[in-house]
C-alpha cells in the first residue's frame, strides 16, 4: 500500500490554492484586459475597413472625369502615408510593421519592455491611416500589438500583478487582439499556445488567463459589431477523394511559395533600408502613397488588406491569367507597403494570397482535367490554411483562424491536410517562421536592447 508524503501533499494543496484562490485578482485583470482589447481592437477593425472603403469610393470609376477630385485623392494619400510613417519613426519606431515580433522579443527578453504609452496611440492612429490609404497590410498586426501593450499597461499595476504573470497578460492581450481582428476566438488562443508559447510559461493560470481574456474580447466585439464572420465562405459539400488527392501537390507548392514570400519580404526590408540611407525616408514613402492611390483608381484589387477582395473573387470568378497578374501585383505592393515602415500586419495579406492561389490552382487543374469538377472555394480555403502554415509555421493556428473566419467546417480535413503538408514542405526547404526572421532582423538592425 503506497503512502503519500505529507510535505508533497501540502505542497500540492498550496499550489492548487495559488492557482484557484490566490490569483483571483489576476483573473479580474484578465477580464478587464479582454474588455479593453474588445473595445479598442474592434474600433480599429471597423475604422480600418470603413476608412479604406471611403477612400476607394473617392476614386470610384464613375468619378474618373472629375480630375480635381482624383488629384486631391492622390495628394491626400501621399500625405496620409507620409504622416503614418513619420509618426511611427518619430515616436515609436518599434510600432512599424506587424508588432508580433516585438511581442515575442519582449517576452523572450531580447527586446526592451513594451513602451505601451507610446506604442498604443501610434499603432492605433498611424495604423488606421495606413489601412485607409490602401496599403496591402493586415489589421491584425496592430490589434495584436495593441493587445500586448494593453496587457503591459495592466501588468505595470504592481500591487495586483506578480512578476510571473506580467508576460501572461502581454501574451493574453496579444491573443485577444488576433481573435478580435479575425473574429476567431479559437485561433487567438492557439496563437498564444503555438506561436508565443516559448516566451511565457504554460500552466493552468496562464492558459486560463489567455482563454478568459480572448473570450471576453470576442463577446465585447460581438456586442459592438455583431457576430458576423469575417470571410463567410459557405460550402455544403465535403471535398471529394480527387480533391483531397490534388491537395497534396497544391500544399507542397504553397509550402515553397510561403518560403519565397518570406524571403521576398526580408529582401524588401533590406532594400528599403539601403534606399533610406541614400535619399532619406520621405521620398520613397511619398512615391509609395502616390503609386498606391493610382492603383486604387486603376486596379483596386491590387490594394487593401484583401478581405473584400477574396469575397469578390468568390462571387465573380476570374480567369487563370488574371489570378496570376493579381498575385504578382499584390505581392509587389505588399512588400513595399511593409518595407516603408507603416504599422500593419501580415496575416490578412497572406490569407488573400492563399485564397487567390487556391483559385488559381483550381482553375489551372480545370484546364488540365476538364472532366473533373473542382470546387474553387474549397481550394481557396485550403490555400489560406496552407500559406499561413508555410509562412508563420504555426499550422494549427492558421487552420483555426481560417475555419473560424469562413465557417467552412466541411473543409476541416482538407484545410488541415494542406496546412500540415505546407508546413512540412517549408521546413524541409529550410524555411523558418516569418516572425522569428523579422525578430532577428529587428535585433540585427537596431540592437537587442534598443528602440532607436
Amino acid at each position: 500500500m503506497s503512502s503519500v508524503d505529507p510535505a508533497e501533499a501540502r505542497y500540492s494543496l498550496e499550489a492548487k490554492e495559488s492557482i484557484w484562490s490566490a490569483d483571483w485578482h489576476f483573473r479580474l485583470l484578465a477580464l478587464a484586459l479582454g474588455v479593453l482589447v474588445g473595445v479598442i481592437g474592434t474600433a480599429f477593425r471597423l475604422g480600418a475597413k470603413r476608412g479604406f472603403s471611403l477612400y476607394a469610393r473617392l476614386l470610384a470609376p464613375e468619378d474618373h472625369g472629375l480630375w480635381y477630385r482624383w488629384l486631391f485623392a492622390v495628394l491626400s494619400d501621399v500625405v496620409i502615408v507620409s504622416v503614418a510613417v513619420f509618426a511611427t519613426r518619430r515616436f515609436a519606431p518599434e510600432a512599424a510593421g506587424s508588432g508580433v515580433q516585438e511581442i515575442e522579443g519582449t517576452l523572450a527578453g531580447i527586446r526592451p519592455p513594451l513602451r505601451w504609452a507610446r506604442v498604443l496611440p501610434v499603432k492605433f492612429f498611424a495604423g488606421l491611416l495606413a489601412m485607409s490609404a490602401g496599403l496591402v497590410l493586415g489589421r491584425e498586426g496592430p490589434t495584436i500589438h495593441i493587445g500586448g501593450c494593453l496587457g503591459a499597461a495592466l501588468a505595470s499595476w504592481k500591487p495586483m500583478v506578480s512578476a510571473r504573470n506580467n508576460n501572461v497578460l502581454i501574451g493574453a492581450g496579444s491573443a485577444a487582439g488576433l481573435a478580435v481582428a479575425f473574429n476567431a476566438p479559437i485561433g487567438g488562443i492557439l496563437f498564444a499556445l503555438e506561436e508565443i508559447r516559448r516566451e511565457f510559461p504554460l500552466n493552468p493560470v496562464s492558459a486560463q488567463g489567455v482563454a478568459l481574456t480572448t473570450v471576453t474580447a470576442i463577446v465585447v466585439s460581438h456586442f459592438i459589431a455583431g457576430p458576423a464572420r469575417i470571410l463567410p465562405i459557405q460550402t455544403h459539400d465535403y471535398p471529394t477523394l480527387v480533391e483531397l488527392e490534388m491537395t497534396l501537390p497544391f500544399a507542397m507548392i504553397m509550402g515553397a511559395y510561403g518560403l519565397f514570400l518570406n524571403g521576398a519580404l526580408l529582401r524588401s526590408l533590406d532594400l528599403f533600408r539601403g534606399i533610406v540611407s541614400r535619399v532619406g525616408w520621405l521620398l520613397p514613402t511619398a512615391l509609395t502613397g502616390a503609386v498606391v492611390s493610382l492603383l486604387v483608381w486603376l486596379f483596386p484589387d491590387a490594394t487593401g488588406g484583401g478581405e473584400e477582395l477574396v469575397l469578390r473573387l468568390l462571387r465573380r470568378p476570374r480567369t487563370f491569367e488574371l489570378f496570376t497578374v493579381l498575385l504578382v501585383a499584390r505581392m509587389a505592393v505588399f512588400n513595399v507597403s511593409y518595407a516603408i515602415g507603416a504599422p500593419g500586419g501580415l496575416f490578412f495579406p497572406l490569407v488573400a494570397f492563399g485564397a487567390i492561389s487556391g483559385l488559381w490552382f483550381a482553375d489551372f487543374v480545370r484546364l488540365l482535367l476538364p472532366g473533373f469538377g473542382f470546387g474553387a472555394e474549397k481550394f481557396a480555403v485550403a490555400g489560406m490554411a496552407a500559406l499561413l502554415g508555410a509562412t508563420i509555421r504555426a499550422p494549427l493556428t492558421g487552420l483555426a483562424l481560417v475555419i473560424d473566419m469562413t465557417g467552412s467546417y466541411q473543409l476541416l480535413l482538407m484545410a488541415l491536410f494542406a496546412s500540415i503538408v505546407a508546413d512540412l514542405t517549408a521546413g524541409a526547404l529550410g524555411g523558418r517562421p516569418i516572425y522569428q526572421q523579422l525578430l532577428d532582423d529587428a535585433v540585427g538592425s537596431n540592437g537587442s536592447k534598443s528602440h532607436a
